[in-house]
């Protein structure tokens, strides 16, 4: 049985240090590389921790300590694989923190004779453990959440397999936390289990290696997004250039923009195009990454130029809001801020000059 416990132990390790090596040698230097990199030696910290072979009780320690940051580091390699506005919030970032403080105190305090159904336990290992389930539930939900507004056609494609594979392997570890009582026959399950995952991973990659780039991008290199006139000297087909004027004819003069709850499907049926065409030209030609991105360019310019219009000084924010297609208020001040730097109210009440030289909040940075 020992052999087959180190077998499946060392097939999984071999995938992660394959995943590692793939990130560093295609993408070095970029910051999700650097944060798959984190997590590959987290996952291998914690199937080491848990293997039979000998080693000295500190060194098992450090392994367990290592891979108590996995959810963590999965959860912003999420958030920074599929959010477009990358600032993680500070209380997200207190939470991530304290949970992980937490765990590392009850690791050096743990003597082994404490019982698991002790205050002690409660406090220190089952509530990180809680906090970690929902990191990982999390990072099942971003990856879902934006799948059917993603432009960025590889992106949105690697979503869900990326929620069911990385999501199961932190869930697994999360699991062994609550129920598992370190049996050999159960570890070389679970290792099998892992290795097949990050096979699975791996094989992914090979898949979309052409397209990798567009899932790595850092916030400086992102495109920034163009406004939308076919100005920007990028070379496209006649037949593109056809459809892109009439996108952008259906936005700007039909309005199609201000129809609440407008899905990409929606706009691909008023223009006649198939949807993943449409995807590509917005992505490819206009240098957006979501449609809601897209959306919010010709929301939040008719809104701002209203809001300054003395002839609609009589308007209330909320019906403007409602008016160029947003569902509620919340989310309509949520973007204005994000592209002027200013509330809706603040932009309307201050002198035009004084608002229109502030940034942008910059949302695109961890």
């Amino acid at each position: 049985m020992q052999w087959i416990h180190s077998a499946s132990s060392y097939l999984a390790i071999s995938q992660l240090v394959f995943l590692a090596c793939l990130y560093l040698v295609y993408f070095p230097g970029k910051l999700l590389s650097r944060l798959i990199v984190l997590f590959s030696a987290c996952i291998t910290a914690y199937i080491l921790a848990r293997s039979m072979a000998p080693m000295p009780s500190e060194l098992r320690m450090v392994f367990s300590m290592m891979a108590t940051l996995a959810p963590a580091v999965l959860w912003i390699i999420a958030r920074y694989l599929f959010e477009d506005h990358r600032r993680i919030h500070p209380v997200m970032w207190g939470l991530i923190c304290a949970y992980i403080a937490i765990r590392m105190v009850g690791l050096l305090m743990y003597d082994g004779s404490v019982p698991r159904n002790s205050a002690f336990f409660l406090f220190y290992f089952y509530i990180p453990q809680l906090v970690m389930l929902f990191l990982a539930c999390h990072v099942v939900y971003m990856a879902c959440r934006g799948r059917d507004g993603d432009l960025i056609e590889s992106r949105r494609q690697v979503r869900v397999p990326f929620a069911i594979g990385m999501g199961s392997i932190v869930g697994l570890i999360i699991g062994t936390g609550f129920f598992w009582l370190g049996s050999p026959q159960l570890d070389s399950l679970y290792f099998l289990v892992v290795f097949v995952l990050i096979l699975s991973v791996n094989l992914a990659m090979f898949r979309f290696q052409n397209e990798a780039p567009h899932l790595i991008q850092t916030a400086a290199d992102a495109p920034t997004p163009k406004a939308p006139v076919q100005d920007n000297g990028d070379i496209v087909s006649r037949q593109d250039q056809v459809l892109i004027d009439r996108i952008l004819k259906a936005m700007q003069e039909e309005r199609l923009y201000a129809e609440s709850g407008l899905t990409i499907g929606d706009l691909a049926a008023k223009v006649s195009v198939q949807e993943y065409r449409l995807r590509r030209l917005i992505n490819q030609s206009l240098h957006y990454r979501n449609f809601n991105q897209f959306l919010n360019h010709y929301r939040i310019e008719e809104a701002a130029r209203r809001l300054l219009d003395p002839a609609e000084e009589h308007i209330p924010i909320s019906s403007i809001a409602l008016d160029v297609g947003y569902a509620s208020l919340s989310s309509f001040n949520k973007a204005f801020k994000d592209t002027h730097g200013v509330t809706p109210s603040t932009w309307r009440s201050a002198d035009q000059t004084a608002v229109s030289v502030l940034p942008p909040t910059d949302e695109s940075r961890l």
